[in-house]
């Protein structure tokens, strides 16, 4: 059922003209044969960090979904998927972003990932946020990853958001995938797959 529910809402995004239509066929080809999931990865640098992301992923020159200008702003236009990252530092901890928060001393990872994920929460509609919890061992940097849901207005459809937050030496990195719920369920092991890629440059 998911899988047909997948299949309509890609269905609008393949009534363009016909490169772009023959285009959209393959990318949702390879992510059906692959599983549901993205078939090739490619390398990409971001700050100090270097990273593997879907070959899919094309720039994305809006800046919407993140607090910084200096993000990195992917997405896949055929699955509907956006992916950014941003780097945050001591020298953030004056920022917006953290003004009137409480800062816990020597934790920076959490204080930051927590002020964006209330920011975020704060930010949508019909908000629902779940537990933050520890990234999996098999990512190389100390993170934690949560998940939020909820409509940038009251007319909107419910986007679904996977944030974790990577301490990178000095460094604090928040990724983000965002993407419609029913998407969100094929594509989440492909964000997790993504951190897994993180090292240092």
């Amino acid at each position: 059922m998911k899988r047909l529910i997948v299949m309509i809402l890609l269905l609008p995004l393949l009534t363009a003209c016909p490169a772009d239509n023959e285009d959209a066929e393959d990318t949702l080809k390879a992510f059906r044969e692959n599983g549901y999931n993205f078939s090739e990865f490619k390398k990409q640098g971001y700050k100090n960090i270097r990273f593997k992301m879907p070959k899919s992923f094309d720039i994305d020159y809006g800046n919407r979904y993140c607090y910084k200008s200096s993000s990195l702003n992917r997405r896949d236009y055929v699955l509907g998927v956006i992916f950014t990252i941003e780097r945050f530092t001591e020298d953030d901890l004056e920022s917006e972003l953290m003004e009137d928060y409480y800062l816990v001393d020597d934790d920076l990872l959490n204080n930051f990932h927590d002020a964006y994920a209330d920011r975020r929460y704060e930010s949508l509609t019909n908000a629902s946020i779940s537990f933050k919890k520890d990234t999996k061992k098999n990512i190389k940097f100390k993170g934690v990853t949560q998940t939020l849901s909820g409509r940038n207005s009251d007319y909107a459809d419910d986007i679904y958001y996977a944030m974790a937050t990577l301490k990178v030496r000095k460094e604090y990195y928040v990724f983000q995938f965002i993407s419609k719920r029913e998407m969100m369920d094929y594509v989440y092991d492909d964000f997790e797959r993504i951190l897994a890629t993180v090292r240092h440059k």
